[in-house]
């Protein structure tokens, strides 16, 4: 592969030079000049390229593997990896949980934080008649099944992650979804402890009167409004937050 013009492919002078590696790569990922699907220089030309030892080259693309950023195909050599990956996400996620103390009350407010990006785009641009039908669909499956009285936690959990999902899957920004997804996995067990507290509070029109509430502030004129719905919708999250903490 010829490695003559690309901008990113000049010698790297610096103290952290594995860590250059890493960013000249991303960068060239960024512009364009390395594009998805596409195969990046053998580890000799990267060698001569940027002026680096092999072990460095080698420790450089590591990093990138596990990020989800390059892949590597046996007896066939690297490539940048199609769409967004969650690896890319982990070790920034998995460090906030590393920080016990403060872990769930810092990756929720995230949460809170990506819901009402969410839904301020979507106040903005605008939602099709077709994720609006999808969104009452899936609300609608969420009443159906706690009029049942079944309350199975881990069911209703399932249920109304399908319904953010959505929302969050209407932006058509597939970072945006990705980054959803990696919270919502790390935050699944305090989802299930706060859908406890709602039950013990009996209080299960909670679900559908937060659901709707955000759904008929999004149909209407109101931002503020908007986010005062999402800043209600989130009560029983503190709730469980606090009776948490008083159980340590």
């Amino acid at each position: 592969m010829s490695i003559e013009n690309g901008a990113y492919l000049s010698p790297i002078q610096a103290s952290s030079v594995v860590d250059s590696v890493v960013s000249r790569l991303v960068s060239a990922i960024m512009s364009g000049e390395l594009k998805p699907g596409m195969k990046i220089p053998t580890e000799p030309d990267l060698v001569k390229a940027f002026g680096v030892g092999r072990s460095t080259i080698r420790e450089a693309i590591r990093i990138l593997v596990s990020y989800g950023i390059l892949e590597v195909r046996r007896a066939d050599g690297t490539y940048v990896c199609n769409g967004f990956s969650p690896k890319i996400l982990s070790p920034t996620l998995y460090g906030i949980v590393l920080q016990k103390e403060s872990a769930h009350h810092d990756l929720i407010g995230l949460r809170k934080l990506l819901d009402n990006g969410i839904l301020e785009q979507l106040f903005y641009e605008g939602v099709s008649q077709e994720i609006w039908d999808r969104l009452y669909t899936l609300q609608d499956d969420l009443e159906v099944y706690l009029a049942s009285g079944k309350n199975n936690i881990h069911t209703i959990a399932k249920k109304d992650i399908a319904f953010h999902r959505e929302l969050a899957s209407a932006t058509n920004n597939i970072a945006v979804l990705t980054v959803y997804d990696s919270i919502v996995r790390i935050t699944e067990d305090f989802l299930y402890k706060t859908i406890e507290v709602i039950l013990q509070h009996d209080a299960v029109a909670y679900f559908s009167d937060s659901h709707r509430g955000i759904l008929k502030k999004l149909a209407g004129t109101s931002l503020d409004e908007l986010h005062e719905r999402v800043d209600w919708s989130y009560q029983f999250w503190n709730t469980a937050f606090q009776e948490e903490n008083l159980r340590r």
